[in-house]
């Protein structure tokens, strides 16, 4: 304050170049006062604007922080959403090519199943004629047995009595012995036994390997093979059947 008073006594007697009265002096004081106390207020006033503008600062770098952030993260959800596009069209693409594949499989076993019920079709078909055959040779070997029982019968008779009546001797007629019975033709086994492509017959062939007729008469007609493998080579049989087939034949001689 002092300074203040100084210099504007410095600046009266310099502008007037003489003394001046108090009454002077003491207004020049309180303007000066006056002014310093406007300057103070003004200079708060400034500091108080800075302190806003410095807020505001700090504000606006943390929305921009803020906005930073969320731009990131929009970009990062937009990035996932593709990843996920990408990944749900990937998957729908593989399970197209499963559903394609499935169904694939299942026409195959569906004409597999069409195949094996048809040769167990004809399988069941060759054992009912084979059980009729055996019946008819069962009773075939039946009345054969009976009229030959007879026939003996009847000789041995007859000898016996004109022997008796030659010696005249009472001779006993000695009892026949039962003929032999033919046993029927053995049946050829469905499984055990190998099967022999060279020899066996369709009917063997139908019911011992569960092939169908027509692939069985197939395999007659292209006799004779040197080896199992032919059955392939010559196209009689698919590789398939004969991999169910093969170790139960054989192409010996």
């Amino acid at each position: 304050m002092t300074k203040w008073v100084v210099l504007s006594c410095m600046l009266i007697f310099g502008l007037s170049g003489c003394m001046v009265s108090k009454s002077k002096y003491e207004g020049t004081v309180a303007d000066m006062e006056t002014a310093k106390a406007e300057l103070e207020k003004s200079r708060m006033h400034q500091e108080a604007l800075e302190e806003q503008i410095r807020n505001l600062k700090s504000v606006n770098e943390k929305f921009s922080a803020d906005l930073e952030m969320a731009t990131a993260e929009v970009q990062r959800v937009k990035e996932g959403r593709k990843n996920e596009q990408t990944l749900l069209e990937t998957r729908e693409r593989e399970i197209d090519q499963e559903k394609s594949q499935l169904m694939a499989k299942f026409r195959v076993l569906t004409e597999q199943y069409q195949k094996v019920k048809t040769q167990n079709r004809a399988l069941k078909d060759t054992v009912i004629r084979y059980q009729k055959e055996l019946k008819d040779t069962r009773e075939s070997s039946g009345g054969v047995a009976n009229v030959a029982s007879k026939a003996l019968s009847a000789i041995g008779a007859g000898t016996s009595e004109a022997s008796a009546k030659a010696s005249g001797t009472q001779v006993a007629v000695a009892k026949p012995a039962a003929p032999k019975i033919v046993s029927p033709p053995s049946l050829p086994s469905i499984a055990g036994d190998l099967v022999n492509i060279n020899k066996a017959s369709v009917s063997d062939l139908v019911l011992g390997l569960g092939l169908s007729r027509d692939v069985a008469e197939n395999v007659v007609s292209n006799r004779p093979y040197r080896l199992r493998g032919e059955l392939v080579a010559k196209n009689v049989i698919p590789k398939s059947t004969f991999d169910e087939i093969k170790d139960r034949i054989t192409a010996a001689p």
